[in-house]
């Protein structure tokens, strides 16, 4: 399989567009799209009522071609899980002034450098660095229940990853030679793209067009 990996974002901001998306998809033609999506989210994604960036510029996508949609994401976690992650980071960033420039950088790159910052190596390492503070912030903390919770929002991240990647590898066992593109948050894109490159060697690809 040749695979080109696509990190996004779920919500337009700047240059960072659900067109910009299409741009792409047109120029690289992908017979297939493997979706951060759940299987049940399937058909809003591929409708476009899903409402996120990808799903937007994927139901346009297809409205002149035949491709296959596979969703690859983990069925979500309850509702609390995303609470408490959500007090967790809100509690670091109101903490830590570092976490807060590492991420108003990136935020700032996203809207003025769009596709090709989200599938840079400065994006890449953004992530490593806001991660980094993350830890780093909870250990200033000391709070042993912030900690369970990081542990068990990161836990969780690897656990998709790694499923993600497994349902790709075996599509590409059923499937043979065929031209992918896989879609998901750019935060993701260092754990993907190890595990990707292990599987298919230089057949994976950042190669936008």
């Amino acid at each position: 399989m040749q695979l080109t990996l696509v990190g996004t974002v779920h919500a337009e901001t700047g240059l960072a567009t659900s067109n910009e998306l299409l741009k792409i998809l047109e120029r690289l033609k992908p017979e297939v799209i493997f979706a951060e999506i759940p299987p049940s989210y399937i058909e809003q994604y591929c409708d476009g009522s899903h409402g996120t960036l990808e799903a937007v510029a994927v139901a346009r996508y297809q409205e002149g071609h035949q491709i296959a949609v596979i969703p690859v994401d983990l069925e979500k976690p309850e509702d609390a899980f995303f609470s408490y992650a959500q007090e967790l980071f809100d509690k670091v960033e109101r903490t830590s002034h570092y976490y807060r420039r590492l991420m108003d950088q990136h935020n700032l790159d996203t809207r003025t450098g769009g596709f090709p910052y989200l599938n840079s190596d400065r994006c890449i390492q953004a992530w490593v660095d806001i991660h980094g503070e993350v830890q780093a912030t909870l250990d200033w903390i000391g709070n042993p229940l912030l900690h369970k919770i990081y542990s068990r929002w990161c836990m969780q991240n690897e656990l998709r990853d790694t499923g993600m990647v497994a349902k790709v590898v075996d599509y590409a066992d059923r499937n043979g030679q065929v031209h992918g593109v896989f879609l998901f948050g750019a935060a993701h894109m260092k754990f993907i793209l190890e595990k990707t490159r292990m599987q298919f060697g230089d057949d994976v690809s950042l190669k936008l067009g």
